[in-house]
Parts: C-alpha cells; sequence; structure tokens
C-alpha cells in the first residue's frame, strides 16, 4: 500500500468511528430521554393552568416546589450520570451485554427516582390548592390527554 492509500484508509477508518458513535448516541438518547416516554407529572398538571392560578395558590404551589429543588437537582444528576455511563457502554471497544443491561437498568431506576420525587412534590403543591383551583387543572389535564390520542 501507498502512503496516500494508508492515509485515506485511516481517514475512513475515523470517519466511520465517529458515525458509529454518533449513531450511538442517538440509540442511547432515544432510549432513555424521558421526551419519548409517557408525560410525567407535567403531563397531569399543565405548566399553563399553574400560571392561571390565584395569586396567593400559585405562590403556595411554586414554595412546595422549590423547597423539593435541591432533591430535584440531585437527581436529575444521577440521572445524568446514569445516562453518560451508558453511553461509555454502548461505545466501549468490545460489546458487553451485561454491562449494557446493568446500564440500561441504572438509567431507568436513576429515572424512576427521579419521577417518583417529582410525583411526590407535585402531589404535595396540589395539597395547597382550592378544590376549584384542582377541578380546573384536571379538566385541562384530560383535554390534554384526549389531544394526545
Amino acid at each position: 500500500m501507498s502512503g496516500r492509500s494508508t492515509s485515506i484508509l485511516v481517514i475512513a477508518c475515523a470517519v466511520s468511528v465517529l458515525l458509529n458513535l454518533f449513531l450511538a448516541g442517538i440509540v442511547v438518547g432515544r432510549i432513555t430521554l424521558r421526551g419519548f416516554g409517557p408525560p410525567g407529572p407535567g403531563g397531569l398538571v399543565p405548566r399553563e393552568e399553574i400560571h392561571a392560578l390565584p395569586d396567593a395558590e400559585r405562590r403556595a404551589f411554586f414554595h412546595v416546589m422549590h423547597s423539593h429543588q435541591a432533591e430535584m437537582r440531585s437527581l436529575h444528576e444521577h440521572v445524568r450520570e446514569a445516562r453518560r455511563a451508558a453511553a461509555e457502554a454502548i461505545g466501549a471497544p468490545t460489546y458487553d451485554r451485561k454491562l449494557l443491561e446493568a446500564r440500561f437498568a441504572a438509567v431507568r431506576q436513576a429515572q424512576d427516582a427521579q419521577g417518583a420525587a417529582q410525583n411526590e412534590a407535585v402531589i404535595e403543591a396540589l395539597g395547597k390548592l382550592s378544590p376549584a383551583s384542582r377541578a380546573a387543572i384536571a379538566r385541562k389535564a384530560e383535554e390534554n390527554a384526549a389531544d394526545r390520542r
């Protein structure tokens, strides 16, 4: 092989590796990103309805949500770390099914913990609202669910 042929082969291999890593990232993102699964509590408690609450109720709702902010930040970081570890396993030079299963399970567990904490915070915040406000939120959630069908 001539020097020029070797250079072209090296460049082609490098491009191939980069494309494979890019596609692996897309696959992991599609599997692990929240936007591609069922909606979280935000789907049941539409943001526009929270902003339409009477001032005192809106402040009480946001106060509860802000009181959980540090926990949410920590759980979000766990999800990011689990996703990063899964991406590393996907991009590893050798395929290791057991490692991938463990990393994907860790992503699921981190997301489940984050979702449970979000649900708990929303449930607590909803407890600060009047029955009329909760009914308005429920109506909007039903409308949104019907629109998704």
